[in-house]
């Protein structure tokens, strides 16, 4: 039984990826925040396509609830094969817009909540023969961009993360990271069509579907890379 869960997996890039392992023949541990009726719609229609999927509400940014999460998938599932790092939130503004309210939402769950993740499934990763970490980035992971500067910073550090534990778990646990442009779900619900053919224009790339992103992540998990990040 290959065990995988999946951060901020009720909507967009994160439900699709639960679709994606658990259609793959995965258990998967589908982890949500506030999208509660999101997730149990998800896993009822995976569980009436034969999937093992199971619910588990956590904020990524408490340590303490991080800490119970992991436990609980020690209790039950005996190990972990994959951590997908997807959970994410955005606010965006000129810098003199942004308050300290919004860096620490910002930090908080997309930089210190991947931290606290790869910290505290270690220990479970370690019992798989072929454990992995994907930490979902951003274009705006690479490089900046006006009103960006908070949300950019939260996505650097991922690409600073994965460097970094892949050289540290070289080894003992494949860490590799994505790094999608825009992507098809509410997050870029805002943008006009004039503007998204604008930036995948500027960026010489496509605007992609939260499915297509999803089969990129199963396959950083499962092909025997690690340090890769893949800008798609």
């Amino acid at each position: 039984m290959k065990v995988a869960l999946i951060t901020g997996g009720s909507r967009g890039i994160g439900a699709e990826c639960v679709k994606k392992f658990a259609q793959e023949g995965y258990t998967v541990i589908l982890n949500y925040n506030s999208s509660k009726t999101h997730a149990q719609s998800l896993q009822q229609q995976l569980q009436s396509q034969g999937c093992d999927v199971h619910l588990y509400q956590t904020d990524v940014s408490n340590e303490e609830q991080v800490v119970a999460m992991f436990e609980w998938v020690g209790k039950f599932f005996k190990h972990l094969d994959v951590l997908v790092n997807n959970a994410g939130v955005w606010r965006g503004g000129m810098i003199q817009d942004m308050s300290q309210d919004d860096y620490n939402f910002v930090m908080n769950v997309n930089a210190k909540g991947a931290f606290l993740c790869c910290k505290y499934a270690l220990p479970l990763l370690t019992k798989s023969s072929n454990g992995a970490i994907v930490n979902v980035s951003s274009i705006w992971g690479l490089k900046g961009a006006s009103c960006e500067s908070v949300y950019a910073m939260s996505k650097f550090a991922l690409v600073g993360l994965t460097q970094s534990l892949a050289e540290e778990l070289d080894g003992i646990v494949n860490v590799n990271c994505i790094c999608p442009p825009i992507v098809l779900t509410e997050m870029c619900a805002g943008y006009t069509e004039e503007e998204k053919q604008a930036f995948c224009a500027e960026h010489n790339t496509k605007c992609y579907l939260p499915s297509e992103v999803a089969t990129e992540v199963f396959e950083l998990a499962n092909n025997g890379t690690n340090g890769t990040i893949l800008k798609l």
